[in-house]
């Protein structure tokens, strides 16, 4: 499976007339993204630890990977973390509903497509060039 196959479901679960659909509509939005991104980083040889610092390390390396398309992309996962998070834990939170949804899916896919076109040599020696400089 890639990481990006969570966007089927995604596709899936916004349509969908329950609310609980679609909060993890946008969960699996965002994962698609993280998962997809993330299998990029560790085909280059970046360890990336299995708990919630990979988050935030993944959007570290790509912000300060000296390309433009990355660090956009970095701002993306970003977003959509923050949108995953208040699907998943703020229970008040009534922006939820389809076309909204539908938005953060869209965003998702955008930023994978996006993220496959930048330059995966250069994202390499940007993000070890900046591990060595942060001495990680």
């Amino acid at each position: 499976m890639e990481g990006k196959d969570f966007l089927e479901v995604a596709n899936r679960l916004f349509k969908s007339a329950h609310e609980a659909d679609r909060r993890t509509s946008v969960s699996r939005s965002y994962y698609a993204v993280f998962n997809h991104v993330k299998t990029v980083l560790e085909s280059f040889g970046i360890t990336l630890s299995s708990d919630a610092s990979a988050h935030q390390k993944i959007c570290q390396y790509l912000r300060n990977s000296g390309l433009d398309e990355a660090e956009g992309a970095a701002q993306n996962l970003s977003s959509l973390r923050t949108t995953r998070n208040d699907a998943d834990y703020d229970m008040k939170a009534s922006v939820f509903d389809n076309k909204n949804c539908l938005l953060w899916y869209k965003k998702a896919e955008l930023c994978i497509d996006s993220f496959n076109g930048v330059d995966k040599k250069e994202l390499r020696k940007g993000i070890i060039e900046y591990k060595r400089i942060i001495n990680d």
